[in-house]
């Protein structure tokens, strides 16, 4: 019995996927590079809003009474958020919530926690990496607003 490989598989030996599953893969490529290029260009205007928003620290930190920059930058430093934390729990752990305990944010995290079976959190959890240089500005800016603002008033 002489047995022929084109008989089993349709096509000759060594011939790559059918034109339909080539046109689902291009498809699928193509969906890939608007997702990156859609999250580059979130990072780059999260980037820029968060050097706006460093800058106001300083400003802040700068203005405050000589005595209490001391204790206020001690207070800030142990109270803010590291970006580089953030953005290694939102890209390894982002789909189960960890980089949303880590900003406080319990209500999205349980939220992220339920729904993660269903790969929706970790699609997020890539827009939230993009937005995270934004959301560790702001969140240490609340930081040092409410630590001066208890402090100067003493």
């Amino acid at each position: 019995m002489n047995y022929n490989y084109e008989s089993f598989s349709g096509n000759s030996y060594g011939a790559g996927m059918s034109e339909g599953g080539a046109i689902f893969l291009f498809v699928f490529l193509l969906f890939l590079v608007v997702i990156f290029i859609i999250l580059a260009i979130r990072l780059s205007k999260s980037m820029e809003t968060a050097a706006q928003t460093n800058s106001r620290i300083n400003q802040t930190i700068a203005g405050l009474p000589d005595e209490k920059i001391a204790l206020i930058n001690s207070l800030y430093t142990n109270a803010k958020k590291e970006l580089g934390t953030a953005l290694l729990l939102a890209l390894l752990l982002g789909s189960i919530g960890a980089h949303k305990v880590y900003l406080g944010r319990k209500t999205a995290a349980i939220l992220f926690f339920v729904f993660s079976l269903t790969g929706v959190p970790a699609i997020i959890s890539l827009f939230d990496a993009a937005n995270m240089p934004k959301t560790i500005a702001e969140y240490n800016l609340n930081i040092i607003d409410s630590i001066t603002a208890q402090l100067v008033e003493r």
